[in-house]
């Protein structure tokens, strides 16, 4: 092997860690969203919905939720699905199986209102957080994000609109499966999105000051 193909290989095994690192973030965000039982974001909804409807772990669920998107990018516009995108597709689930029940053992569910609350905050912060390192290393977009970016390319929605179409539509298929929602599915509609983009802008910079950059990839 040259030195310039072993560099490619670390370099993808370094970016698979900090993707894997953030979608671990994530995942410990939804669990906290769900042991609060207030609601969860609109992906962790419609999940929660299909967890019911199919009665499959949540973790399942999600995997199962994400692997549809993930064939509706692939049908719409293959060319944003990369390492990125298939690690999110396939290990986010498998970690919030690992979380959930932790975080279920300890029965925030039966806590005072406000610690409940100040889970989804913090569920929601985590998820955005975790998201947006991710999402800085720009290795694939995650499937609801491709859906948003194709939307926005292909019929010039606002990316604003497309998101919000996009989380009431994945509410809405949640309530009619029978999903838990309420004030944490508003804290999460409305605060996950300005967190993830002020945690991928951070995060951009912080890899580019590290030598981290998409031009490496």
């Amino acid at each position: 092997m040259t030195l310039k193909h072993n560099k490619k290989i670390i370099c993808i095994a370094r970016d698979i860690l900090i993707i894997e690192l953030g979608l671990i973030i994530s995942s410990l965000g939804t669990a906290f969203f769900y042991a609060a039982d207030l609601g969860s974001s609109a992906m962790a909804t419609c999940c929660d919905g299909l967890h019911l409807l199919l009665n499959i772990s949540y973790g399942d669920a999600n995997t199962l939720g994400n692997a549809v998107l993930l064939v509706v990018l692939f049908l719409l516009n293959r060319s944003y699905i990369n390492i990125g995108t298939v690690l999110c597709v396939f290990t986010i689930g498998p970690w919030v199986n690992v979380f959930t029940p932790m975080l279920q053992g300890m029965a925030l569910s039966q806590m005072p209102l406000s610690i409940r609350i100040l889970c989804a905050v913090g569920g929601t912060i985590l998820m955005g957080v975790g998201l947006g390192l991710y999402m800085a290393v720009n290795r694939g977009f995650g499937a609801l994000e491709g859906i948003v970016k194709y939307a926005r390319e292909r019929y010039n929605v606002p990316v604003r609109t497309a998101k919000i179409i996009q989380d009431v539509l994945l509410v809405g298929t949640g309530i009619l499966l029978g999903a838990q929602w309420g004030i944490g599915t508003v804290i999460g509609i409305l605060f996950t999105g300005p967190v993830l983009q002020k945690a991928t802008q951070s995060f951009s910079h912080l890899l580019a000051a590290k030598g981290i950059t998409a031009a490496q990839n």
